[in-house]
Parts: C-alpha cells; structure tokens; sequence
C-alpha cells in the first residue's frame, strides 16, 4: 500500500480509542505524507498492521514515531518508522453533515492532553462512586409503571418520573440523582 506523497483516500472511523475526537461511522480524510512532516499531535491512520487503527503522533525523534489513541491508558507498541505505512488524517465529516479540520501539532497535542485529563478524572469519578455499589439494595424501589406503545416502560415513584426502561430492556434514569435514590424492578419485574 506504498503511496506518493499528497495522495488522498477516505475511511470510516469506528472504534473508542479516539473517541472524544472522533465518532463511529465519521468520514475520515485521508492524505499521504512523508515521515519527515509528522510531528507530536498528528493524528494518523495506520496500516502496518491487521486490524488497522487511527492513533495520535505524541512523541517523535528521527527515525521514530510513537503513536497512542486519545482514550488509551499506554502508547501502541509498534512505533511508525520511515518505512510504515500510513496517512494523515487531516479533515474529518460528521454524521450530521459537518466538515471538521483535524488540529495538527501543538493544537492536536492539545486535544490529546483535554481528553487524557477527561480520562482519568472519569476513572477516579467512577472509582469514588464504586463505594456506594454495595447500598444498590437500599435505594427505593419504583413501583408504578406506564408501558408504551413502542413497548418501553416508565417507572415512578408517588407520581415521580424515574426512569424509562426502553423496549431494548436498557435502563434511562430522568435525572442522575434518581439513580442514586432509586431502583427499578429487574426485567421480570415489570
């Protein structure tokens, strides 16, 4: 897959590990680019390797390039070399219709530190709350439940909206402090 430089191609992107900047089913814009002009906060799709990923640039030296995505703990193990084969994401088309240029450099570096901070402040978030799983029993139970055509479920509680259990047997709760104070009945519940 040996490209000229400038030679352009598209892709979708799927996947989490660059989630934040990118969506599933996004159009990625693809351009060849020589090693040489890569540069810490490039985002690149690479195809050196089976299934092929879309990471970041985020360190560089001569004659190597270490990639990581966006919402990943470690940097890949393979690292770029004049000789890989990949391509600089440079725009990307959102589902709803929008053309977005992709931020290059220090900008892009940027970016990579906003979403590893979001990270690990969602990791310690979820840490915190893990204390309170034990109490899971001791919420409320929501006893009154209005079924829909479509086939969902809304529970409440003294007339209080809590949640709605959609026909796909996932629960929504209206508001995030509901799920802290109430509890909806299991599937058979209903």
């Amino acid at each position: 897959m040996k490209t000229a430089p400038g030679e352009m191609s598209t892709a979708f992107y799927t996947g989490n590990s660059m989630h934040g900047m990118f969506r599933d089913g996004d159009l990625l814009d693809l351009r060849a680019e020589p090693f040489d002009s890569l540069e810490p906060g490039d985002v690149v799709a690479v195809f050196d390797r089976d299934p092929h990923y879309v990471h970041r640039v985020v360190r560089r030296t001569a004659d190597r390039a270490v990639t990581m995505g966006d919402n990943n703990l470690t940097p890949d193990k393979l690292e770029l070399t004049p000789g890989s084969v990949f391509r600089l994401v440079y725009r990307l088309h959102t589902a709803d219709g929008r053309t977005v240029e992709v931020a290059r450099g220090r900008d892009g570096m940027r970016q990579f530190r906003r979403q590893q901070r979001k990270r690990r402040f969602f990791a310690v978030f979820t840490r915190m709350l893990s204390v309170f799983r034990p109490l899971k029993g001791l919420r409320i139970p929501a006893r009154e439940a209005s079924r829909f055509r479509d086939g969902s479920v809304q529970w409440s509680w003294h007339g209080i909206p809590v949640a709605v259990r959609k026909n796909n047997g996932r629960v929504v709760y209206l508001k995030w402090s509901r799920r802290m104070v109430f509890r909806v009945p299991e599937e058979g519940g209903a």
